[in-house]
């Protein structure tokens, strides 16, 4: 299992399709702030994405992708002057509504969210921007998926839902993969080290051992660099050292322990995540955290 497929079944990614919406000229859409990422599709029709407290429009064109990750408070607009509908929630019609708003559409809009059991063990979230905009590639794989959604989100099959919900799971992962093409590997942080052999090993040993007693040095032996190639290579890619690293995922580990698996004693989390002693496990985690691992369980 690569180290992605990985983090994401252990955040454990849940996609929601809400509304295909058809929109007649001229038209305006204002959205309250999710507490998940939200993307729009703008499937048919042209207009314009502003952000609350931001009056930079961004264009948006047919067949474009936008993902806010921190789910902002926004608008999407035909015109910068269309009437609006204030205060839409994307749930508040339940999952896959048809709405049709107008006889006579322009526009053709789907909306839906990305959320995440685990947002704090997903460290791509933290580093990517505050608009993903994808443009239109009518050979992209992105294109299909989002022509399949089209398709699924008008037709009354049975196991409709179920349908776009898998198909959403594909299209945030095929949105962050044509975001790094897009923008190109040295500019996107953690999810570019991806693609550096010997950083995504170190990560992958770092994510699914995290019991293992690694050292920089060990780390590096591991994947046969030497240890100051490899500390600078890691800080370079990553972002932060390669034991600050190891220590915030082996906490975020902790955490989802902690909830999860209310039995355990702290002994055996702290044994889990890599740390013989409950007194220094209970330390690291007061200071990442500032509570104790007890009270953080309770």
């Amino acid at each position: 299992m690569d180290l992605l497929t990985h983090i994401l079944d252990t955040v454990r990614l849940k996609s929601s399709l809400y509304c295909r919406s058809e929109l007649g000229s001229p038209w305006g859409l204002h959205f309250l702030p999710q507490s998940c990422a939200v993307f729009h599709v703008l499937y048919a029709g042209n207009g314009c994405l502003r952000i609350q407290g931001d009056s930079a429009l961004r264009p948006l064109h047919a067949g474009a992708v936008v993902l806010l990750p921190g789910g902002e408070e926004h608008f999407i607009l035909e015109t910068p002057d269309a009437p609006v509908f204030h205060n839409l929630r994307l749930d508040q019609w339940g999952d896959c509504a048809l709405m049709r708003w107008s006889d006579r559409p322009t526009a053709v809009l789907l909306c839906g969210t990305f959320d995440f059991a685990h947002p704090e063990m997903f460290p791509l979230l933290k580093q990517l921007p505050d608009v993903l905009y994808i443009p239109y590639d009518e050979g992209s794989t992105l294109n299909r998926i989002l022509a399949l959604m089209a398709a699924e989100a008008e037709a009354a099959r049975p196991a409709r839902e179920i349908v776009l919900r898998r198909l959403a799971d594909i299209l945030f992962i095929q949105i962050i993969q044509r975001w790094v093409e897009l923008e190109g590997i040295n500019q996107c942080g953690w999810l570019g080290a991806l693609h550096d052999p010997v950083i995504q090993e170190a990560l992958r040993l770092i994510h699914t051992q995290p019991a293992h007693p690694w050292t920089v040095a060990s780390l590096a032996q591991a994947v046969a660099c030497s240890r100051s190639a490899f500390a600078e290579r890691f800080s370079a890619r990553v972002g932060e050292a390669p034991m600050t690293y190891l220590t915030r995922w082996r906490m975020q580990r902790a955490t989802l322990l902690l909830r999860e698996q209310p039995a355990l004693q702290i002994a055996e989390v702290a044994a889990q995540v890599g740390y013989h002693s409950a007194a220094a496990f209970s330390k690291a985690f007061k200071r990442e955290f500032g509570v104790a691992p007890r009270t953080y369980q309770h």
